[in-house]
């Protein structure tokens, strides 16, 4: 019996393409559309039937708690949702909790999902648990037999296939501007929370800031993740800034939106106007943290969507085909104009 793969073979597409092309999705020219269709009529199927059974594939979730799944996590899980529901594939979810830090544990969390239903392949959201994941890449790699796609920057960078945020490209385009706004004294405040993508992001900050001759003026970390009392952020906030006030920055990148509004909330108290005193730029385009700081947030944006998209369509090529190397998919951001931000003096 013809399989997907074994059309893609004949026709010289990938078994992704001619899997879309059965399913009439988008991304086929009709050229290629029609192509696959009478290659899979000639092989006996009517058009519109499929090819192959229903796949079940684990969607994996690490975090804290399964109920305090954070906002981005569940942006992916919807999407993911929507994508697997159109190609027909089953749904075995598995929550690994973030302090995970054996292997024997890993495998039996993980052991369930690869024993029901003979799961095909995996998609994880988040990071591997542990201060050392990649001792658990391979614990993902044997069990899904290489059919492994991650959506976090870290896990891809260590030898995994998935589908990820450009962190490192945004960090360039909030540095960007600022510098363009004529701000020349920049802070910096990162998330200690989600400090893989916060150290990239402000990689990008800190090369465009060098490239035009500027020092960053203030770092400063803290953990977004947990409550964050205004008493306890403006005692942070006070300790890395200059005694003088003139000579504190004009403009903050902050990692999140979340940090953003904390420091626009404290830059009020303090009796500067965000953007005429202070100007703010965050990432993520959380609409929660714009309620706190009772304005639109100038936001460093990540296609979140379009990654959850791509995560599916990739998972959909490792399975449907015998790739055993590693592939990445990096997307870049855009800079969603707010009210935080404007020209300096």
């Amino acid at each position: 019996m013809s399989t997907i793969r074994s059309l893609a073979a004949d026709l010289n597409l990938s078994a992704a393409t001619v899997s879309r092309a059965l399913r009439g999705a988008q991304g086929v020219n009709e050229s290629t559309r029609s192509k696959v269709r009478i290659a899979a009529e000639r092989a006996g199927y009517a058009v519109g039937k499929k090819i192959s059974t229903a796949k079940t594939m684990a969607l994996i979730v690490s975090g804290k708690s399964e109920s305090e799944m954070h906002e981005l996590a569940r942006r992916y899980v919807i999407v993911i949702n929507e994508e697997f529901a159109k190609r027909g594939w089953r749904l075995h979810p598995v929550f690994v909790p973030e302090d995970v830090t054996d292997e024997q544990t890993m495998v039996g969390l993980l052991g369930d999902a690869k024993d029901r239903g003979a799961v095909s392949g995996c998609l994880m959201i988040g990071r591997m648990p542990g201060e050392h994941p990649q001792r658990f890449h391979k614990v993902l790699a044997d069990r899904f037999d290489s059919n492994v796609v991650m959506i976090s920057r870290h896990d891809v960078l260590n030898g995994l296939s998935g589908v990820t945020p450009m962190d490192y490209a945004g960090g360039v385009e909030a540095a960007k501007l600022l510098l363009k706004a004529g701000h020349r004294r920049i802070g910096w405040i990162g998330s200690l929370g989600s400090r893989d993508n916060a150290s990239e992001r402000m990689g990008g900050v800190l090369t465009m800031l060098r490239d035009a001759g500027v020092s960053l003026e203030c770092e400063l970390w803290l953990n977004d993740r947990e409550i964050l009392p205004a008493s306890d952020f403006a005692e942070a906030i006070t300790r890395v800034l200059p005694a003088d006030r003139d000579a504190w920055p004009t403009a903050w990148v902050c990692s999140t939106d979340w940090l953003a509004a904390k420091l626009i909330v404290w830059s009020r108290s303090e009796g500067f106007e965000v953007p005429g005193d202070l100007s703010v730029v965050g990432f993520d385009n959380t609409r929660i943290a714009e309620e706190i700081a009772e304005m639109v947030i100038t936001s460093v944006v990540f296609p979140y969507e379009q990654v959850a998209r791509k995560a599916v369509e990739l998972l959909e090529s490792l399975t449907a085909s015998a790739v055993t190397d590693s592939v990445v998919w990096a997307l870049p951001p855009r800079v969603r104009s707010g009210q935080t931000v404007c020209p300096l003096g």
